[in-house]
């Protein structure tokens, strides 16, 4: 018997078999819509099953485009579910595939996933094979009916159209026509019409368009059709549209901003959210618009406790707007009808417009040609003049810019486009940067003859960039990258703010957002420095698992709310290609990074994505999705049901949050500079502070400090920085001189941005010289010595500084501890975060910590010692809310005190799984999140 392997049905475009666990299912039904099971559930046993994941888009339609969707060769449909005994749809234990293109084009494949026990062989299972045989020879017969809007203005007639056609060579469902009854009927009952007729199905496209002799009236209408073959097999197809509903687009106020939260209605709104495009035809749902499935979705997301949902396009602009200023009608009509569906089911939408780079239609550049802007402009308008009025919808941008040249997006860094636009801005933006060109000619170690003026300057290429301390054969001007980096963080606001501002002129209360990745650490669009061209913040939570706490601090500004605004699991396989994670293991993820969410201070998290996406050349996409490809909720569903009852019980909770003690600057000169030491560092640190001393800390960047002037910390952290600004690091100074706090500087404290030494605080720590570290160092701390060790490249990559007042028989580094005007300075010397030792710096941190007088939120009686044990507390102005997270492989036990209230609270964090529970100002317990799972003990005053 040969192994359990992948190759023999990814053959069939099943990529993956996954297996579904039996246990919520306490009954099968099967679905009227294909009920070639009705009557029959009897026959078949509830059992564990399987998720066939399917990979059976195999091209895309616009190959140059990342976001591209694909032929829709399969539809997929479940004809019996697994239902739970609160109603969900957990399983789909029998699955018909309808192949209409492709290389399998005609069949239908039927996949019978329970074992056939006596009850099936003793009733009439064996009738039953032999219908489903005879369903199966039949071959597939298309049919659609479609609207040709999917919203109407009132007073105006719909116009339907059926399309039928049979594939391939099956036996077909008999001769003679086909029996259709369409019927339509407003939501209100307040109009109804129903059109019987006959018609052929032949192995041609036939359409048949039918007049509805009804004046639309404002509100949803649902279309049903039965079909009957002249054999008696039935279906029946489902549709809706719009009569547009000003009134209720304009019902309730819109959701805005607070520091940390979104506020709507005058309360709170901690997001549980969703990314949807729809479970029928995927992104192309703008194109092939069908009102009922997304009233049935909605509906669905609703009842999960989903309060948001992120949508928008991500490909095909344009298919929207194929001339400059004339955006498709049909279009139009198909994203007012989505925005009254959200409406109806009181869902906020955020709206996206471009993925990755925006389209330039016919410019030079995506982001600097004139063209390109103005006919990105004339596309938002076209969509978001017809919601002015809209209270529940705001605009995004952009999802995951990159810069500048489309067909390099998601590089570490900019790349350029080498247009005139490009070359232009770029030249201006360093002459108000630099303001001389020598001054430009020493930071860029350039002469003369190399760099004569601003105008010889051109943004570089990486392969032109030593980043690597062992490229050293061309003597590359590796210190201009950090110049591009800047100049691409500005360009890209300048365009955000043209686009934002052309929104505001029609929606001055609508929000507008970008959408970003984990771009942190890789040189494209940052929080920090976007924020200013956005009214809030947003990180898509997606591969790097070990960082989520840092994902979300580094991307939550001081004076505005962060949002998760993507998350979700990639897909990973073990080395010979079987999925590496179960159902379970991905839920556990998913529940933590919801967690972490808000236990960083933002305002929610959006799971990526409702449906399944196999529309897609991509067959980790065919992998993501709180719903399988046949529709069934996965156990990842469970994690909005739970956070959004959570949620919704303790939304009032979120107000007036208050800040943590302790900052961190990340370091962005040289996170954008040819020798990238931030991401290593500020990972390092986010470890130590978060898991192993408890400490929850926020972030600021190295080019906005301002907060920390207006919102003082007790204690700063800049962790081996290296390089810094020296305009930054004298407005840091200035604030500790100011404020009173303690500020933590590790590694060399005298490097400018462009790595050339700079004497800073000689007055305060005195003379000092840049050094290379060696292997193994030491530092002394409170009369202990503490070994230091860099391993690997990190000797040729890092430095220190060593004071030129110390003995030569020093034994070790010392801490320098220095008053600065109300403050304090601790300095390092050794880029301790980057060293391979996690002692000396948790030792140190402490240290720090208690020099700063930071007092601790939690008192960890029991767990606290497990470095896989993350947790915090989170305290508001009538409340708290506590976060536990474990990333421990054992159940551990947990008891913690609140030193404000007195009070303990003990429970069982399960492996991976997280525990969160509110109280109100006194420590009593208000709810707890999974409480039929979780126990919190209450003792104390």
């Amino acid at each position: 018997m040969e192994a359990e392997q992948t190759a023999y049905h990814q053959q069939l475009h099943i990529h993956e078999a996954l297996r579904v666990d039996a246990a919520p299912m306490e009954k099968l039904a099967a679905p009227a819509d294909i009920p070639l099971l009705a009557g029959k559930e009897a026959l078949l046993t509830i059992a564990d099953t399987w998720n066939l994941v399917p990979h059976v888009t195999k091209s895309s339609d616009l190959p140059h485009q990342m976001g591209s969707a694909g032929p829709m060769d399969t539809h997929i449909y479940p004809l019996l579910k697994g239902i739970s005994a609160e109603g969900r749809e957990v399983a789909a234990p029998v699955v018909l595939w309808e192949q209409t293109k492709g290389p399998f084009v005609g069949g239908r494949w039927l996949f019978v996933h329970l074992p056939l026990t006596a009850a099936f062989w003793n009733g009439s299972g064996a009738e039953a094979l032999k219908e489903w045989a005879a369903f199966c020879a039949k071959g597939v017969t298309e049919l659609w009916i479609k609207p040709n809007y999917a919203s109407y203005e009132p007073g105006e007639r719909a116009m339907l159209t059926l399309q039928t056609q049979r594939i391939g060579h099956g036996t077909g469902s008999g001769d003679g026509a086909w029996k259709f009854s369409v019927s339509l009927e407003h939501e209100a009952g307040q109009a109804s019409w129903k059109h019987r007729f006959e018609a052929d199905v032949t192995e041609e496209l036939n359409i048949h368009r039918i007049s509805v002799p009804l004046e639309i009236q404002s509100g949803f209408y649902h279309i049903v059709c039965q079909a009957q073959a002249p054999d008696g097999e039935t279906r029946i197809l489902r549709q809706g549209f719009w009569g547009f509903d000003a009134k209720l687009l304009a019902a309730g106020t819109p959701v805005s901003c607070g520091r940390d939260y979104f506020v709507k209605d005058g309360r709170p709104l901690p997001v549980v959210g969703m990314t949807y495009m729809t479970s029928d035809v995927a992104r192309k749902f703008l194109f092939l618009p069908n009102a009922a499935v997304w009233d049935r979705d909605m509906a669905q997301m609703k009842k999960a406790g989903i309060n948001w949902i992120r949508t928008g396009i991500w490909t095909a602009y344009r298919n929207i707007m194929q001339v400059d200023g004339h955006a498709s009608e049909e279009v139009l009509r198909s994203i007012d009808a989505f925005l009254l569906t959200a409406k109806k089911h009181d869902l906020q939408i955020t709206f996206t417009f471009f993925s990755f780079t925006p389209e330039p239609w016919e410019g030079l550049n995506p982001y600097l040609d004139p063209r390109s802007v103005e006919a990105q402009k004339r596309f938002v308008r076209s969509i978001v003049s017809r919601h002015k009025d809209t209270k529940h919808v705001d605009w995004d941008l952009i999802n995951e810019p990159s810069m500048f040249d489309p067909p390099q997006i998601f590089s570490d860094g900019p790349r350029s486009c080498r247009d005139p636009f490009e070359l232009a801005a770029y030249r201006e933006w360093l002459k108000q940067r630099h303001g001389l060109i020598d001054v430009l000619q020493e930071r860029w170690n350039m002469s003369p003859v190399q760099l004569p003026d601003f105008e010889a300057a051109v943004p570089p290429e990486p392969e032109e960039i030593n980043f690597n301390v062992q490229d050293m054969h061309q003597g590359k001007k590796g210190t201009r990258w950090l110049d591009y980096a800047l100049f691409s963080m500005e360009m890209h606001n300048r365009w955000a703010k043209q686009l934002y501002d052309a929104i505001k002129d029609v929606c001055p209360d609508h929000m507008v957002v970008v959408g970003q990745d984990e771009a942190l650490g890789a040189q494209r669009p940052s929080p920090f420095f976007y924020a200013e061209a956005s009214d809030y913040t947003t990180v898509h939570s997606w591969w790097l698992n070990d960082h989520l706490v840092w994902d979300g601090i580094f991307a939550k500004t001081p004076d505005k709310p962060n949002l998760v605004q993507e998350t979700g699991i990639m897909y990973v396989e073990t080395p010979d290609g079987r999925a590496k994670r179960s159902e379970t293991e991905l839920r556990s993820i998913l529940e933590r990074k919801y967690a972490y969410a808000f236990s960083t201070g933002g305002a929610g998290a959006v799971h990526w994505i409702w449906n399944t996406n196999f529309y897609m050349d991509n067959a980790n996409e065919s992998h993501i999705g709180a719903l399988r490809a046949d529709g069934t909720e996965k156990p990842e569903a469970d994690v909005s049901y739970d956070f959004g009852r959570f949620m919704e019980e303790i939304r009032d909770l979120f107000q007036g949050r208050k800040l943590e003690e302790v900052a961190v600057v990340f370091p962005y000169s040289n996170d954008f500079s040819n020798r990238k030491l931030a991401f290593d560092a500020t990972t390092r640190l986010t470890r130590m502070l978060s898991y192993e001393l408890k400490v929850p800390f926020r972030g600021v960047g190295e080019y906005h400090l301002n907060s920390l002037a207006e919102v003082p910390a007790k204690l700063i952290i800049l962790p081996s920085a290296h390089n810094i600004d020296s305009e930054a690091f004298a407005k840091l100074i200035a604030i500790v001189r100011a404020t009173g706090a303690t500020l933590l500087v590790t590694g060399p404290l005298g490097l400018d941005a462009y790595w050339q030494p700079e004497e800073r605080l000689k007055d305060a720590v005195g003379s000092y010289r840049p050094a290379n570290v060696r292997r193994e160092e030491m530092l002394e701390l409170d009369g202990r010595l503490l070994p230091i060790s860099f391993g690997q490249r990190r000797i040729a990559e890092v430095a220190k500084e060593v004071r030129t007042d110390e003995a030569a028989e020093a034994k070790a580094d010392k801490l320098i501890d220095v008053p600065l005007g109300s403050g304090r300075l601790l300095w390092c010397p050794l880029p301790v975060e980057l060293n391979e030792r996690a002692e000396p710096l948790a030792m140190l941190y402490q240290h720090a910590l208690t020099v700063a007088g930071f007092r601790a939120e939690l008192e960890w009686l029991r767990g606290g010692r497990f470095p896989g044990v993350y947790g915090r507390k989170l305290a508001f102005q009538d409340g708290a809310l506590f976060v536990f997270v474990s990333e421990f492989a054992f159940d551990t036990d947990v008891e913690v005190k609140d030193p404000v209230t007195g009070r303990r609270y003990s429970f069982v964090l399960e492996k991976e799984r997280s525990v969160l529970f509110a109280v109100d100002r006194e420590g009593r317990l208000k709810s707890v999140y999974r409480p039929k799972e979780v126990h919190i003990q209450v003792t104390g005053e």
